[in-house]
């Protein structure tokens, strides 16, 4: 079994590591044969969990799509029908009932709510659709946002066929199902398992509501710094491409080419720390920076705004003056 472990900082001693690929490895014999591939009538392909022995399978909303069936393809190959039930398309969750008695393998719901920032989790899902010479590859990484959350975040290598697949924590039990891929490919966004479990009654008896398109990193409720980001070779830090007039980073003093080296005490060396940070904090609370201005360290105070404020200000900006 080939592991792709991701992140830095695993584990600091080798009995560690060792009890982590173990609980990897766990992870994997009992989920694999609980993780299907979805395949529309039109062939698009996707991925899911089985959820109970009755067959019921968790996927996103973006998987089942408007299709009322699907085809579940098993970890040995088998095909069997499957009947779309409900989907919040805003959430991006939904629900599919395999069709045909029988008791199928199922993996046991978690507490999405009581995850944190830097939990270890394990990604499933049939990458590229199924291939039957090999089993669902197994990622793992660290998440970069609580499960309090309007999305989970993870540090997983997410890729097309994924959509749908299942995270797990460490004990095995279900988190998240994928939804998609961020900004960078190893920045991906889940479905929390609480979403499923808040709407499970409606989902169960196929209520279909809402509409895809909010893109889970711009959650209005999550913190938002106001400066866009990026990583420059050779630099320790977060390089500040421009930043938005009025927003927290402007009234904190963050100029254009201003390097973010430490955000509340914590070291950051890439876009990847400062992201795995904002997960950590909430809209109104303030930490310390320290910015790097030419060479010149400097410590700066910023409070978090929300995004759906930020970019209501933006839109307003928008409008033509009368």
């Amino acid at each position: 079994m080939s592991l792709l472990f991701v992140g830095s900082g695993i584990a600091e001693t080798v009995p560690a590591m060792a009890n982590l690929q173990k609980q990897i490895q766990q992870v994997a014999q009992s989920a694999t044969a609980a993780t299907v591939a979805l395949v529309s009538d039109g062939g698009e392909t996707g991925s899911g969990v089985i959820v109970s022995p009755q067959g019921l399978i968790l996927t996103a909303a973006h998987v089942v799509g408007g299709d009322e069936m699907m085809r579940v393809v098993f970890s040995d190959g088998r095909v069997m029908k499957g009947r779309v039930l409900g989907a919040n398309f805003t959430r991006d969750a939904a629900m599919v009932q395999i069709l045909g008695e029988g008791t199928y393998p199922h993996v046991e719901l978690g507490e999405s709510d009581a995850l944190h920032v830097g939990d270890f989790v394990v990604a499933l899902g049939h990458s590229k659709g199924f291939d039957p010479e090999r089993r669902a590859p197994i990622r793992m990484g660290r998440l970069c946002t609580d499960g309090k959350q309007r999305f989970l975040i993870s540090e997983c290598t997410l890729i097309g066929g994924d959509s749908g697949g299942p995270l797990f924590d460490l004990s095995g039990k279900l988190v998240g199902i994928h939804s998609s891929i961020g900004p960078m490919l190893k920045i991906n966004n889940h479905v929390p398992v609480s979403v499923f479990r808040h709407d499970w009654e409606k989902l169960l008896s196929g209520r279909q509501w809402g509409q895809l398109g909010l893109h889970p990193m711009a959650d209005p409720d999550s913190p938002v710094l106001g400066f866009a980001m990026m990583d420059v070779m050779g630099v320790d830090g977060v390089v500040v491409e421009d930043v938005v007039v009025d927003s927290p980073a402007d009234e904190a003093g963050i100029r254009p080419g201003d390097v973010i080296t430490y955000m509340d005490s914590r070291g950051l060396r890439s876009v990847r720390d400062m992201l795995r940070e904002l997960g950590r904090h909430r809209p109104g609370e303030t930490v310390p920076l320290v910015v790097l201005r030419k060479g010149t360290a400097y410590k700066a105070d910023l409070t978090f705004g929300r995004r759906g404020d930020l970019m209501s200000g933006l839109k307003q900006m928008e409008q033509p003056q009368g």
